[in-house]
């Protein structure tokens, strides 16, 4: 095993036990027992647990900030219809968060206020999520293929409505194909819960 692969098996040692017993409760030696390796392999890699942590947080985040970004909303049109977008980005992000449940899970469970650096690790992550919907759609209206709001509210409503549907969805088993759910989310994204005007009517 090269330095490069060792390094990988401490990152899914860590990683298993941040998610079986929470980020607070895992120790250095506790990952150090994971992995098998020697103290002096785990520093040789990582100065702690947090830089672990960080790197999976990173790792994810560009994960689903490219999902997020691989739509153009201010192109919608008759070939790609805004629709059809916010269906494929939702279907990328639901397989990206499916290859990475446990971190997932992590992440939108995490007790905040024990740690600084650890509330700051998981801010930033969505600090980036946020970021890249507000560019989304800010996107979108500089294109006119959505309405005028404020970009800001409104990336926090959604970035708040995912949370609570991940939570559903991966916590409390309430949704159970979350594929089946997409054309739902879709249209409460596009048209929020407004019934349809009447013919004739706007």
């Amino acid at each position: 095993m090269n330095k490069r692969e060792r390094g990988e098996l401490i990152v899914e040692c860590a990683k298993r036990l941040f998610v079986r017993k929470g980020f607070h409760a895992v120790t250095v030696s506790d990952i150090i027992e994971e992995a098998r390796v020697a103290r002096s392999t785990f520093y040789a890699h990582f100065p702690g647990k947090m830089e672990i942590f960080e790197l999976l947080t990173g790792r994810f985040a560009a994960i689903l900030l490219n999902a997020i970004m691989g739509i153009n909303i201010s192109r919608a049109g008759e070939d790609a219809p805004l629709s059809a977008q916010i269906r494929e980005m939702s279907v990328g992000l639901v397989e990206a968060i499916e290859h990475n449940r446990d971190l997932a899970l992590l992440l939108i469970t995490a007790p905040l206020g024990h740690d600084d650096q650890f509330d700051r690790s998981v801010s930033d992550f969505f600090a980036k999520i946020l970021a890249a919907i507000r560019q989304l759609l800010v996107e979108g209206m500089e294109g006119r293929t959505i309405r005028e709001f404020d970009p800001d509210i409104i990336s926090y409503v959604i970035l708040g409505s995912v949370k609570q549907v991940l939570l559903q969805w991966l916590v409390y088993g309430e949704i159970g194909d979350i594929r089946a759910a997409l054309d739902n989310i879709t249209e409460y994204t596009l048209f929020g819960i407004a019934s349809p005007a009447p013919a004739g009517r706007t």
